[in-house]
């Protein structure tokens, strides 16, 4: 069984991943999510980090991100010379006892996810081999459950964050130091990619340190499904969501700017 989760046309204007001073956030519009991604591969990034605003049970009939990415987007990242994809997610097997147990079904319960989910990673982890881009998931051993659930009802879920946050930046590290290694691809959830979090975030994020380790050749893009995100009163509020309603065209995908290495692309409403 896999485990994921996460708590939480016509360009406009030049897409510019390493910008230093400029006026955020701007918006682009492209006729597909592939499209949107070329402007960025064209900068040469070492590491490109995927972060999703996750579906859930209420939102299952619409196509998930995770799908989006796989079909849209991972063949144009393999003919940008991607080689490694680190997914966000770890096999449970059981053997670790009623630790495990208790932290694969708190982390299932809270999160909502559909139950499609994990046939979508397995699609995605199958898919990106069969392009000849080696997969990787997370390592979580029998250690990491008793220290998420010791002395808790449920799972100590910030525990559970760095540990996620440490896990991503050692198998992205590693997908970076093996010989042949081209541009390493991640996909999780959209926190521990971030550039730049806010300060009550800033110890679940690795954005930052691999904009500072590979000289700025690093970005992240966190992934949309409007109709996942649409309601979300604290989204609506952000910058970001109001340059994407400026922007937004029936059909098209937009990309907004939020800062220097920071994106958000939003996939086309359904229909």
């Amino acid at each position: 069984m896999l485990v994921a989760w996460s708590l939480l046309l016509l360009l406009t204007t030049p897409v510019d991943p390493s910008a230093r001073a400029r006026d955020f956030p701007s918006a682009h519009i492209f006729p597909s999510a592939a499209a949107a991604l070329q402007p960025l591969l064209a900068e040469k990034p070492r590491v490109i980090s995927f972060g999703e605003y996750h579906q859930l049970e209420k939102t299952a009939q619409f196509a998930s991100a995770l799908r989006r990415f796989t079909d849209a987007m991972l063949p144009a990242l393999r003919a940008a010379g991607a080689t490694h994809l680190v997914v966000e997610t770890w096999v449970t097997t059981g053997s670790c006892g009623e630790a495990e147990h208790k932290a694969v079904a708190d982390v299932a319960k809270t999160t909502e996810r559909p139950a499609a989910t994990e046939g979508e990673l397995v699609r995605l982890l199958r898919r990106a081999k069969e392009d000849g881009i080696k997969p990787g998931i997370l390592e979580v051993d029998c250690k990491d459950y008793q220290a998420l659930t010791q002395g808790k009802d449920g799972v100590d879920y910030e525990r559970l964050l760095r540990l996620t946050r440490d896990q991503l930046q050692i198998q992205i590290r590693a997908a970076l130091a093996q010989e042949g290694a081209g541009l390493v691809v991640s996909y999780g959830g959209a926190l521990h990619n971030d550039v730049g979090p806010r300060p009550e975030l800033a110890n679940y994020a690795f954005g930052d340190a691999f904009v500072t380790m590979l000289a700025g050749r690093y970005i992240e893009v966190d992934l949309c499904v409007p109709e996942f995100i649409e309601r979300d009163q604290n989204l609506r509020r952000q910058p970001w969501y109001r340059a994407y309603r400026r922007a937004y065209r029936a059909g098209a995908t937009i990309l907004i700017q939020r800062g220097p290495h920071s994106f958000v692309l939003v996939f086309p409403r359904a229909g």
